[in-house]
């Protein structure tokens, strides 16, 4: 598998590695897009699913807590400035954004984004998992930095940490230089 970015213009394909360096047999892909005011997530988990837990589908609501259990999140920032922005997606359809002023700092609820369109289908061996939602303009009118992330919890409540980049064994997502312009 190609370790590298495939890049066009507001569309970037990642595959997340794993902080832990194990061979987990899964590989998880990663597609971001900006397009106009949409941001669009696509996750695709390929391999031995059934040893990975993927939370039932409920009412489609804002929770906090999601990374407890498995979770896809995206980090988001002006290249510029302190403050950033966390998205926490479950497969449950749960989900929330988050504003910190700083790294880890002044965490509070986010309403840059609209209520996002989930959509699951999955078989045995792949899982794939979108997100697709409406962003204020005030974060597209920036050079950015992200980070796309995701936490998956096995069968034995193990969590999985896979980001963009691993500057170390121990996951720190909200640690911008394991970030990347975009």
């Amino acid at each position: 598998m190609n370790y590298n970015t495939i890049i066009s213009s507001h569309y970037q394909t990642y595959i997340l590695k794993n902080h832990h360096y194990t061979d987990e047999n899964i590989v998880i892909k990663a597609t971001i897009e900006f397009k106009n005011s949409q941001l669009k997530l696509n996750y695709e988990i390929v391999g031995q699913l059934s040893k990975y837990n993927f939370p039932k589908k409920t009412k489609q609501q804002r929770a906090d807590n999601l990374w407890l259990d498995t979770c896809f999140e995206l980090f988001i920032a002006d290249i510029n400035k302190k403050e950033y922005w966390e998205i926490n997606i479950s497969p449950s359809t749960e989900w929330n954004s988050y504003h910190f002023t700083k790294y880890k700092k002044n965490m509070k609820k986010s309403y840059l984004f609209s209520t996002p369109c989930i959509k699951i289908k999955s078989n045995e061996n792949k899982y794939k998992f979108s997100f697709d939602s409406t962003m204020q303009k005030k974060i597209l009118k920036k050079e950015l930095q992200i980070n796309i992330c995701v936490i998956i919890l096995d069968k034995n409540k193990k969590r999985n940490f896979y980001s963009i980049n691993r500057r170390n064994s121990s996951p720190d997502f909200h640690d911008r230089l394991q970030w990347n312009s975009f």
